[in-house]
């Protein structure tokens, strides 16, 4: 680092160590955070600290011993890392996308479950890439091979690209900045033109100027190869990397699927997520939100934990907030949960989270974004001890 990068990781240090962890609390981890939002103080500090709060309400420093696999998203989620490049301090990594059944991984998964999955995938590749400067003294970077072989036209993509995989992108990228050298977009099909005009526009600029699309008659072999070492490179990516089974697509480290969900992986209905008619309505207009506030009895003294359905057809915000006084604002209580935009999918969703114990809990349900189109969000929130059985609590 020059001294100027050195200045600003020291401030950024400074005024986030009441949340900096020991495992998080790197040089470059905090640079990169300088690097995504070009040196602007004001804007990386609270970006910052916003993903720090983040990372303790998923508990992210721990999320690779904690969360088990789902498993309809390893056999069917084809994201891997393969490992070094050989090149330049980076590492390789390989999505599939081509071969993702999206509708059914929609249809299938919660929203959580599918957020825990892809940040557990983060902080994997993140923990490497620490790994790798520790030992090389430098920063560690990605490179990215969006392989898109097997991807057919359907009117449908362009909603499910734009919408849900967009905002589900989008809290990835907001939450590790600068973690990408070059995205290769690999044998793109000739409607990807019309992908790439609905979601370009939607990339921060620095990212979009890292992608490079590569049809499936372009050379894009030797320009991998310009950032990765040929025998790092799986055979099937033009390399001569193959698994201990003599696979050229290294299926030892990539899930990659070659069918479609069954149907009968579909969510339906149960005890933990019940349908849409079982859950609270709530219609929030164009730019407002809605609060909802609870109280934990402060009798209760074992841990504590917040259990939310939540069902929306369109992108909504929500935040988590804790306190001692219902009369409170927002601003006065201690934010446990970022008030982050989620993407609305056709599953209920499941969350639950340890929280501190007694006391009063806020939930805003926003529209923030939203010009015209009011929002209709169903919703359920319980409150339970270890055992699953809840605890005395009252909504107000």
């Amino acid at each position: 680092m020059n001294q100027s990068e050195r200045e600003f990781v020291d401030f950024l240090r400074s005024e986030c160590k009441d949340l900096l962890t020991d495992y998080y609390d790197t040089d470059f981890n905090l640079l990169r955070w300088a690097q995504g939002y070009g040196f602007n103080k004001e804007e990386a500090l609270a970006e910052l600290r916003r993903h720090l709060r983040f990372r303790q309400y998923y508990d992210l420093d721990n999320i690779l011993t904690t969360v088990p696999d789902h498993p309809i998203l390893k056999k069917y989620f084809p994201l891997g890392l393969v490992g070094e490049t050989g090149k330049e301090n980076q590492l390789l990594v390989i999505e599939c996308a081509g071969r993702i059944d999206l509708m059914g991984i929609l249809k299938s998964v919660h929203l959580s479950d599918f957020l825990i999955q892809r940040f557990k995938f983060q902080e994997k590749m993140l923990a490497a890439m620490n790994e790798m400067e520790r030992k090389h003294g430098t920063q560690c970077s990605v490179i990215y091979i969006l392989d898109l072989e097997g991807l057919k036209f359907d009117p449908a993509l362009i909603n499910i690209v734009t919408g849900p995989y967009r905002i589900l992108w989008a809290s990835v990228y907001t939450a590790y900045p600068e973690w990408i050298n070059t995205l290769y977009m690999i044998n793109a099909p000739s409607f990807m033109s019309l992908i790439w005009k609905a979601i370009g526009p939607l990339l921060p600029e620095r990212t979009r100027n890292k992608v490079r699309i590569c049809t499936m008659n372009s050379d894009w072999k030797t320009s991998v190869q310009k950032h990765a070492h040929i025998d790092n490179i799986p055979k099937h990516w033009g390399g001569n990397l193959v698994d201990k089974n003599g696979d050229g697509m290294c299926r030892d480290i990539l899930n990659i699927p070659f069918d479609s969900i069954p149907q009968e992986l579909y969510w339906t209905p149960n005890h933990e997520t019940p349908a849409i008619k079982d859950l609270i309505c709530t219609n929030i207009g164009a730019g407002k939100s809605a609060v909802f506030t609870y109280t934990v009895d402060k009798s209760v003294i074992e841990p504590v934990y917040i259990v939310i359905n939540r069902f929306c057809d369109r992108t909504f915000g929500m935040g988590i907030w804790h306190g001692d006084d219902e009369t409170s604002e927002l601003e006065e209580m201690h934010e446990l949960a970022p008030d982050f935009d989620y993407p609305g999918m056709p599953t209920v969703d499941y969350l639950r989270l340890r929280m501190p114990g007694p006391g009063v809990y806020k939930i805003k349900w926003g529209n923030e974004q939203a010009w015209i189109r009011s929002l209709t969000l169903y919703h359920r929130v319980r409150f339970q001890n270890e055992h699953k059985e809840n605890v005395k609590y009252m909504e107000l």
